[in-house]
């Protein structure tokens, strides 16, 4: 689906005028629950994957609700001229766009599965009563929504020290630090950190991170293989309802339980 449909440039293009959102599936109790409600399989509970397009208050479906864009548009072409057509009817309102909020992740465990999945360079922003929270947050929003940078970085905020224990070369006194994350999400290494949050020196670690990450070159399956072979498994908070990844979990297992 990300491949066809999300990473399509016209597509890409048309997404700046609209808030984009990637729920949590099985890992937040609500929003499990908002994405029962859109019905988009047979066994009535909530599926893995869900996408709709809703009116800015949440409450409006503008497109039918499916598991996957491609069961609504026949393709990126004409999912990117339908948003055009939505954006043109549901003008931005231009007093709300001053100050742009950073796209955080729930926390560093997701921010990390997250980021390897995408292939993105993950920047973790650490909080401490000592830290001008407004005053970081603010330079890191004007760093990571400029034309430089946008989309290429995945964004995490954390304030507890232990969870630095998952990031390798993490150093205590660093404010941001560019995470490159392993193969599966699991923990990452500290490419660039920094503890001084002027916008020019956050330009430079960013733009460091971005050069110095590495993404082996695996398709799908050799992916899946490595992960089975090391017996990696995500296991998620809350319990799977989605029959086809519940089969496809129940195989892992049988696999790993017979090794």
């Amino acid at each position: 689906m990300d491949k066809s449909f999300l990473s399509n440039p016209e597509v890409i293009a048309q997404s700046r005028n609209f808030v984009c959102i990637r729920l949590l599936s099985y890992e937040d109790k609500e929003e499990a629950e908002f994405l029962k409600s859109f019905n988009v399989g047979r066994s009535g509970d909530a599926e893995n994957t869900v996408f709709c397009i809703l009116s800015s208050d949440g409450k409006n479906r503008l497109v039918r609700p499916a598991r996957g864009t491609g069961q609504v548009y026949s393709s990126a072409k004409a999912m990117a001229e339908s948003m055009g057509k939505i954006a043109l009817q549901n003008p931005i309102n231009s007093a709300a766009t001053t100050k742009l909020a950073i796209p955080y992740v729930a926390n560093l465990r997701l921010a990390l599965n997250v980021a390897s999945c995408d292939k993105l360079p993950l920047v973790v922003v650490f909080k401490t009563t000592k830290n001008p929270t407004n005053d970081l947050e603010e330079k890191i929003s004007k760093v990571a929504w400029s034309p430089e940078f946008i989309g290429k970085f995945i964004y995490v905020s954390i304030s507890n020290k232990k969870d630095l224990e998952l990031l390798q070369g993490a150093e205590d006194e660093s404010k941001v630090l560019v995470v490159q994350p392993d193969n599966f999400g699991l923990k990452g290494e500290v490419l660039f950190q920094t503890s001084e949050v002027s916008e020019l020196k956050l330009g430079a670690v960013f733009s460091e991170g971005i050069l110095k990450g590495q993404w082996p070159a695996l398709t799908f399956w050799n992916h899946v293989q490595q992960g089975h072979q090391k017996g990696v498994f995500w296991e998620t908070k809350l319990p799977v309802t989605d029959k086809q990844e519940l089969s496809a979990r129940e195989r892992f297992r049988s696999k790993s339980s017979s090794k």
